[in-house]
């Protein structure tokens, strides 16, 4: 709710003249908002903390509901102005003069006039119940009734534990470890999961351990929960609830684990301050040798900060030990019934619990508490268990911790997450575009964009445990993520009615629904269309199910239905087959996020997509089919997505304008073209991630021009680049060997490209934080000498380069690149190769170098061509 707030507040604020202009005596409206949100602002904290109250609750989805609109129509005036202001600098032809003409302008202002009244009086009445309801201000979060209640203890008996034996031997090993012992003097060991997965468990089993209890003088457990306070840690540690002055205190910790070897036990640790660590740590490293602190926690940033060592990731049980424990807690007696059918749902039981001991014993317990039927047992499979109901709430009040301790805008980009279903894989880079559209981002105070804040709140997240599973691109960065399927039931635990993920067939949509998802069939009925004008985000998840899963033609949506839903920000339509685009999308003036990938028929988009003055996002990945994108495209625009794309033929005019463009995957020259060219980068120094240019052989005509230029150098926060003279795709293999054979037997005849190349290459030099390069099909004898100077490169790719005779010295300088491919450069081979060729000792540092008279990675376009059937020797050469 303070999101929805702060995000009012941010337009309020940041309303101009222009916006002023719209509304007459829209100034004194927007104080006056300003004044009563800032006003229920200040009590949410109560609010929430009453949730549970039915008649807070109600007022807190009134709120809710206010609030949504107000910032619906804050962004539509806001829209109103920029559309204004860019029709006012163009000299406007006489057809949209007379659409926007004076008389139509003021009728239209009349009407946002009259909505942000009817606004301001929906808060009022809100404002006014606050105080009936005796909410009072409070600005800073207050841990809740389930963290001030939790304390844990350090005993537990081994014989209740199922499933840690491996981490408890792997524990104790370092903890008795002579040699380990002697390094520090304090060693620090931490161990990381989300909650529900046995953190503290291991940790008891492990300080009661025989063994462990005879090698240590001094035992300490402390529950550090919520709060990293020193004095309380100290208190606990001596045993001293006197409120001793802090001096005393600090003096009276150091006597007691001086030259001592101590175990402490610091559970649920939760702080993130290293300050506030570092402190606490050098009060105890005076411990005797060997002395050890094991930290319990499900934030990595925690463990990064304390352990002194690579921390434990605890993981789920396997299905074995899972059904072990059940059958435990589930069974009377400890035994397994001899009703086959009984066990069976039992299993099902077991797998839904995704190995998490916490939801194990819980469910378990319920099963055997209430003393249940096979019919019983069947029910509570199928339905019972499907819900968030109280029979779970100890798994989610612990679950929920994690949860609860995020601030506000976390919570926020958490919730979004309940949209999409289980096991998915998340996209980073996609999911903060997502969170940027919808304005979950806080301005940065060090004027950061947005994206580098969401990528900050992503880490967060993940540090938190809340992401899992993730993989890696070349360049080292994350690529995608899951969610454990207790931490999805979370996320639709949390997000109430606002958030909606369609899996069946479903007419009705609540009134109060703003995000709506869905992987089938959606026909919006008269009811359900007349509920849903108001929401912000519809993403179809079709791909998720035929792509994946080949379940043929995906289902139909009623497209012009959602292109009238004016207040839409997010759209997603992908693997739908669309031919068209309606020009009727110009409507939708609030989006920033349109999503038309894999639409493999689409052959051009509307005109109208420009009038879109919002839109950040633009994908178009995968539409095999497009053709041209519009001219004067949207400078609004930071991501413009075009993998896949084989039929473009050119980038559009007004390219070189979209200075805030951040990621453009592709960037296609034409030389028949006249409309832009390689000079178009030139200005774009925001881009970041991957750049594929292609065609760069239509540049030879001004390759002295391209030298010159400079056009990739101060592109800084580029990672990948790859420079392809064609389109960097291959038809078919005999074309490839029969192109190589060509230039082996006219090798000797000079190639009137390839000073034109090597002028062109060298123009092109990007700057020196590039990870990954790679260049294809490029015609010179020799590479620039700027590559030595890559000093942050990873991986390089030299590939179809048939020309090219050497590598230059400064192969020599790159001590980061971890992987060098040199594919069908058939000159090169014999040079390169591992221990005696001529350029081998340039290269001999680098981890992984493959030469190769083929590229491995066409196998996946070619695996059916019978010529892959048969050897492909290196073909040789004469000096």
């Amino acid at each position: 709710m303070e999101v929805i707030a702060q995000m009012v507040l941010q337009n309020l604020i940041s309303f101009a003249q222009e916006e002023f202009g719209i509304i007459w005596n829209l100034k004194d409206d927007v104080q006056q908002m300003k004044r009563t949100v800032s006003a229920i602002k200040a009590v949410l904290v109560d609010a929430e903390g009453k949730a549970n109250n039915l008649q807070i609750s109600n007022w807190l989805e009134e709120l809710k509901d206010v609030l949504y609109d107000a910032d619906d129509l804050l962004n539509d005036i806001s829209s109103e102005a920029m559309k204004r202001k860019v029709i006012g600098a163009r000299k406007i032809l006489r057809k949209i003069q007379v659409f926007f003409s004076q008389e139509n302008q003021i009728v239209y202002s009349f009407k946002l006039g009259h909505q942000m009244k009817e606004i301001q009086k929906r808060l009022d009445a809100i404002a006014k119940n606050k105080i009936t309801l005796q909410l009072t201000d409070r600005h800073m979060e207050t841990p809740i009734a389930y963290r001030k209640q939790r304390q844990t203890y350090s005993f537990v008996r081994e014989d209740d534990v199922i499933g840690r034996e491996e981490e408890k031997k792997l524990l104790e090993s370092y903890l008795l470890d002579t040699k380990v012992s002697a390094i520090d003097n304090v060693s620090v060991l931490a161990i990381v999961g989300f909650g529900g997965l046995g953190k503290t468990t291991l940790a008891q089993l492990v300080f009661n351990d025989n063994a462990i209890q005879c090698s240590f003088e001094q035992k300490m457990w402390v529950c550090v929960s919520d709060e990293f306070d020193m004095r309380k840690i100290a208190e606990k540690m001596i045993g001293n609830d006197k409120n001793s002055e802090i001096e005393q205190l600090q003096q009276d910790l150091r006597n007691k684990v001086g030259g001592k070897k101590f175990l402490l036990v610091l559970d649920d640790v939760w702080n993130e301050d290293r300050e506030l660590w570092l402190k606490f740590k050098s009060l105890v490293m005076e411990g005797g040798k060997g002395s050890a602190i094991i930290v319990t926690t499900r934030s990595r940033t925690v463990a990064k900060i304390m352990a002194t060592h690579p921390p434990l990731f605890l993981k789920g049980l396997d299905l074995e030990r899972s059904w072990k424990l059940f059958s435990r807690v589930a069974f009377d007696g400890r035994k397994e019934p001899n009703d086959m059918e009984l066990l069976a749902m039992g299993r099902d039981i077991v797998k839904k619990c995704a190995g998490v001991p916490l939801a194990i014993r819980t469910i378990g317990s319920l099963l055997y508490s209430r003393n249940l039927g096979r019919s019983d047992w069947l029910y509570f499979s199928e339905v019972e268990f499907s819900k968030i109901d109280q029979h779970k709430d100890k798994i989610f009040a612990i679950l929920k911790l994690s949860y609860d301790h995020l601030p506000s805008f976390l919570k926020k980009c958490f919730a979004y997450c309940s949209l999409f279903p289980k096991d998915f894989v998340f996209d980073k880079k996609t999911l903060i575009q997502l969170w940027v559209a919808e304005g979950f981002i806080q301005p940065s105070r060090d004027n950061r964009c947005e994206e580098d804040v969401g990528h900050e709140y992503f880490m967060n997240l993940l540090s938190m445990s809340l992401f899992q599973d993730v993989t890696l691109d070349d360049c080292g960065d994350i690529l995608t993520c899951k969610m454990h399927d207790l931490i999805h039931d979370l996320a639709q635990l949390v997000v109430g009615k606002e958030y909606a993920f369609v899996e069946g067939k479903r007419e009705h949509i609540e009134n109060r629904t703003r995000y709506l998802s869905s992987c089938t069939s959606l026909h919006f009925s008269e009811k359900t269309s007349s509920s849903s004008n108001k929401l912000r985000t519809f993403i179809f998840l079709g791909q998720s199910l035929y792509a994946r899963q080949n379940l043929g033609p995906p289902p139909s949506l009623q497209f012009p239905f959602l292109l009238s839903i004016k207040c839409l920000r997010v759209l997603t339509l992908c693997w739908l087959n669309l031919i068209t685009i309606p020009h009727s999308i110009r409507e939708l003036k609030q989006l920033r996020y349109l999503d038309l990938s894999m639409n493999r028929f689409l052959v051009s988009l509307p005109p109208d997509v420009t009038s879109l003055h919002n839109l950040q996002t633009l994908k178009l990945s995968g539409c095999g089919k497009l053709e041209e994108l519009p001219s004067d495209i949207n400078k609004s625009l930071r991501h413009l997505e075009l993998n896949d794309c084989g039929e473009l033929r050119c980038m559009p005019c007004g390219l070189g304008q979209l200075t805030n463009l951040q990621t453009l995957t592709h960037f296609l020259l034409d030389s028949k073209s006249k409309n832009v060219d390689i000079s178009a980068l030139s200005a774009l120094n925001n881009l970041r991630g991957k750049l594929v240019i292609k065609r760069l052989n239509s540049l030879r005509e001004n390759a002295a021009v391209v030298e010159s230029a400079n056009i990739l150098l101060e592109k800084q926060h580029l990672q990948d680049l790859e420079l392809r003279w064609g389109l960097g795709e291959t038809n078919y293999w005999t074309d490839r060997i029969e192109k190589r054979r060509k230039e082996e037997k006219n090798r000797w005849v000079e190639d009137e490209n390839q000073m034109k190349d090597e002028k062109i290459l060298q123009g092109l030099q990007p700057h020196h934080s590039i990870k990954r390069l790679v260049i294809d099909g490029y015609c010179g004898n020799s590479l620039p000498d700027w590559i030595g100077n890559l000093s942050s490169l990873l991986s390089l790719e030299i590939s179809n380069c048939y020309g090219l005779k050497s590598i230059p010295d400064g192969f020599r300088n790159l001590v980061s690149l971890q992987r060098l491919c040199i594919y069908n450069c058939s000159r090169l081979e014999g040079r390169c190769a591992r221990g005696h060729g001529g350029e081998w000792s340039k290269i001999a540092h680098i981890p992984l170098v493959l030469v190769s008279a083929f590229n491995p990675n066409d196998l996946r376009y070619h695996h059916s061509m019978s010529i892959l059937h048969f050897p492909l020797a290196p073909l040789s050469y004469s000096a």
